[in-house]
């Protein structure tokens, strides 16, 4: 049966061989054009599924990488019909759940989700959005004290627990309400779930099991009912944390449904400029994790829209992802930028077959260009990884296009492409937000549907994250090029002040990473006290040494990459903080570089007077 794929393109939208015409303007905007219509009121389920269209053929939708138990399509519909009707609060109810918030001027019920990538979690996200039931997605990561945090930050009332990760929520509970005057934990204990790998059990160490429910479901009558979306609060994305604490974003229906829009547009406009059928079927590799924005879209907000085949992966593991790609013929790639590095550095690669791989693309955190490059030729196609741009706060915002479409030459690796469909863009002065011409440095800002409504019970970050209505500030540097191309510089809040001058961090990685003898395979930049007490910083390096750094030593390496920095980089971007070795570079799930957490270990170093590094 033929997709209906032109319900995902605006009749105005521009032809994709006509040629883009960039602005002068301060606002600029997608060469894809707007968004289609979408009724105003409308769920994300029903958007994936809607009510007046018949189920495609069935397909597995859903497989399990390290057991193959699989998930068809027509299962996993069924499915969420089921768990929908008990976690209704105005239905069966067994679990005595309330109304969810519409946002966060109301209290109400809002349904945790602990765990790692699972098959059935995607079926538990769209059984909330069935029951319009708030859930928030948690970090299966998360130490007991984080999830505390969250779990308060969130309000959260009720709760799904991967098995593995039982004993971290225990260890939660023991922390109590938490401080008055703050948030304070609202779980009820009674309202706890497990989702548990063997389906046979109703219940598990006292609670009641995820598929207990499914199977109570399948039992009752299913009510007419239209369900309602729009803008009222769908569920609550955890912040990555790479400058303290979590915190926690709304994101509406609205923004849902414009968020795995986006990739279905860019999906059907490429295979129209390619001259090839659009959406055809897909098998994807799913190590990205479903808890995350990037995650959310490919797993959750995708389903049935696109016939792909998923691959799920409980962890990463280098060879089963291999063996996996291998074994179902993957091609499609969602990655991050640590497994691709991973990836292009292992000689792993050579013992598996990877040509059935027709895609891959990077997210979550920034790509370096030599990493793009190196993973490429392990590919058929050897085209370089593109880096797609977005934030939890905007789940996508830019990507680059296939070359010539819109009459655009390619995005190369270190450029984050064009704003995608329906979104607009400004490039502002952080410090006086004026609008700064083309070709200059300045925070991006973004407009469109995918924008979130703000930080759930916390009005004072969510002023911050607006200057103006509308506008987000993704705390970004970036410059906009004569073509309207963005180019990534920085964090605004990583970037390193130098007697004045601004140094970007990714700047100065990439340029380690690039030395001719790829001395290092990792590296990580931040700004350090200079101990003159002025408020100015030296930049200091962390690095992770290559087969052939180790071999050339560590004070021969640093003399190499002292000299390559100062040969190619001006003498504020040098290495005045000195370069240090360790064994990894600390990241979030997603691949975020937690520089923080390395700058705060050599300033808690400094005071000891324990400095292990190159000085």
């Amino acid at each position: 049966m033929a997709l209906n794929w032109t319900r995902f393109i605006n009749p105005e939208a521009p032809d994709v061989h006509s040629k883009y015409i960039p602005t002068k303007a301060p606002i600029f905007k997608s060469p894809y054009g707007r968004f289609p219509k979408i009724d105003a009121d409308l769920n994300v389920h029903d958007f994936c599924f809607p009510p007046d269209q018949p189920l495609p053929p069935d397909y597995d939708l859903f497989i399990n990488a390290v057991t193959d138990e699989r998930v068809t399509l027509h299962q996993f519909h069924q499915r969420v019909y089921s768990l929908a009707r008990v976690l209704r609060h105005d239905g069966a109810n067994p679990l005595g759940l309330t109304k969810s918030p519409k946002d966060d001027t109301e209290e109400g019920e809002i349904l945790g989700l602990f765990s790692r990538n699972n098959i059935h979690y995607p079926m538990l996200a769209h059984a909330c959005f069935r029951a319009e039931l708030v859930f928030g997605g948690i970090s299966p990561g998360s130490t007991s004290y984080e999830l505390w945090h969250v779990l308060r930050k969130m309000q959260i009332t009720s709760f799904v627990c991967n098995e593995a990760l039982l004993p971290v929520l225990r260890e939660a509970l023991k922390l109590g309400r938490g401080p008055s005057g703050q948030l304070q934990l609202v779980l009820d204990p009674r309202k706890i779930i497990v989702l548990w790998d063997d389906s046979s059990l109703d219940e598990v160490q006292g609670y009641r099991t995820v598929e207990s429910l499914v199977r109570l479901g399948a039992t009752l009558p299913e009510p007419q009912r239209k369900l309602v979306g729009g803008d009222k609060l769908c569920y609550l994305f955890q912040s990555s944390g790479t400058s303290g604490l979590p915190k926690a974003m709304m994101i509406s229906h609205k923004n849902a449904i414009h968020s795995g829009l986006q990739g279905m547009i860019t999906g059907v406009r490429t295979a129209q400029f390619a001259g090839v059928e659009p959406l055809t079927r897909q098998t994807l590799l799913g190590i990205v994790p479903a808890y995350h924005s990037y995650g959310m879209i490919l797993w959750i907000l995708r389903v049935n829209l696109q016939p792909a085949t998923n691959i799920m992966m409980p962890k990463w593991d280098i060879e089963l992802a291999l063996k996996s790609i291998q074994k179902y013929k993957i091609t499609m790639l969602p990655l991050v930028p640590p497994i691709v590095r991973q990836l292009a550095l292992s000689p792993l690669t050579k013992k598996y077959d990877l040509s059935s791989v027709t895609t891959c693309a990077s997210g979550a955190a920034y790509l370096p260009p030599d990493v793009a490059y190196q993973l490429a030729e392990k590919l058929p196609n050897k085209t370089p990884i593109p880096s797609g741009y977005g934030l939890s706060e905007a789940a996508s915002i830019a990507s680059p296009p296939a070359a010539g479409m819109f009459g655009l030459s390619a995005s190369e690796p270190g450029t984050i492409g064009f704003l995608l469909p329906g979104m607009e863009g400004r490039v502002v002065d952080p410090d006086t937000l004026q609008d700064v011409p083309k070709g200059q440095q300045g925070e991006l800002w973004a407009r469109g549907n995918v924008v979130c409504m703000g930080y759930f019970h916390d009005r004072e970050a969510t002023a911050e994250l607006f200057a103006e209505p509308g506008w987000l500030r993704t705390g970004d540097l970036v410059i906009r090029d004569a073509d309207d191309r963005i180019h990534y510089l920085d964090r605004l809040k990583e970037m390193i002040k130098v007697k004045g001058l601004q140094v970007a961090a990714t700047e100065v990685e990439d340029t380690l990473l690039n030395h001719p003898e790829h001395l290092v395979i990792d590296a990580c930049v931040a700004g350090v006290d200079n101990g003159r007490g002025d408020g100015s910083l030296f930049p200091r390096a962390w690095v992770v040494l290559s087969h052939e750094g180790k071999r050339q030593g560590e004070a021969a390496v640093t003399e190499k990459l002292n000299a390559h920095v100062g040969e190619r980089l001006s003498k504020h971007k040098q290495l005045a903080g000195g370069i240090e070795f360790v064994d990894s570079i600390p990241r979030t799930p997603s691949g975020k570089m937690l520089r923080r957490e390395m700058r705060d270990r050599y300033h808690e170093s400094l005071k000891a007077g324990k400095i292990n590094g190159k000085l």
